[in-house]
């Protein structure tokens, strides 16, 4: 276990990935944690398993993954989040002084929402890069200015309900700020050491469970390519055996 310490405020890096879930039922709507199979959400929140119905963080990485849980989600694109909560109750469970690196996973509306914020931070990015003068490599500019935003503010994820075609949802709403006291700052500054650790092959933001999920599913994903191609191989030579006969 790794402890990180900057004015007088820890984390603890745990060597299993702390990881919640994001409940997004209309029965629900909050981020829990263990096991809650055949509970209800008030059998879970008696067992102290829910851990509210928002979470503000100092973002350490962010992460697209392939995963499946069956039988709900099969080879399906997630984010993964990472990140220090300073807010909320998945914070309140540790001394004022203190977090634990969290991670979970955002998911269809939720991760879109994610990906837009993103975007709009991307389009920043390469509107100042141009104003500047096109110096230098863009991607790598981008890169900077990215992480430069993420270690300057608080990232809020919170569950917001909607009404679809099948009912009352919810999904997670990312939204930021800047920091408010010197917990927050402390936080940003750790969430930048665990970010370049991971960049450095550190593995802090890394869990095995999940990387082993995905290979497996980019190992499924590239049979199926493979058999299509060969089936769309097999129909090709068999339209060409047709044309031969009708024009003999």
């Amino acid at each position: 276990m790794t402890v990180l310490v900057e004015d007088n405020f820890a984390v603890r890096l745990p060597e299993i990935p702390n990881r919640y879930r994001a409940n997004c039922s209309k029965e629900w709507g909050c981020f829990v944690m263990g096991d809650t199979k055949k509970m209800s959400s008030i059998e879970a929140e008696k067992a102290g398993l829910t851990k509210g119905k928002f979470v503000e963080m100092a973002l350490c990485w962010v992460e697209k993954k392939i995963l499946t849980f069956e039988p709900n989600y099969i080879n399906e694109e997630f984010t993964e989040i990472w990140g220090i909560p300073v807010g909320g109750e998945m914070k309140a469970q540790y001394n004022e002084k203190c977090s634990e690196l969290s991670t979970f996973l955002i998911h269809r509306q939720s991760k879109d929402k994610l990906s837009g914020l993103i975007e709009v931070f991307s389009r920043e990015a390469f509107n100042q890069w141009v104003a500047e003068g096109m110096k230098g490599d863009y991607q790598e500019y981008a890169l900077s200015k990215a992480a430069e935003f993420y270690f300057t503010h608080i990232f809020r994820f919170e569950m917001t309900q909607v009404e679809g075609n099948y009912g009352i949802y919810y999904y997670v709403q990312t939204t930021f700020r800047k920091p408010e006291n010197k917990v927050e700052n402390a936080a940003l500054t750790i969430a930048r050491q665990i970010y370049e650790g991971q960049l450095n092959g550190l593995g802090y933001c890394t869990d095995s469970r999940l990387e082993e999920n995905q290979d497996k599913c980019l190992l499924a994903l590239q049979a199926q390519q493979v058999e299509q191609e060969n089936v769309a191989k097999l129909e090709g030579g068999k339209k060409t055996k047709i044309l031969k006969a009708a024009n003999a």
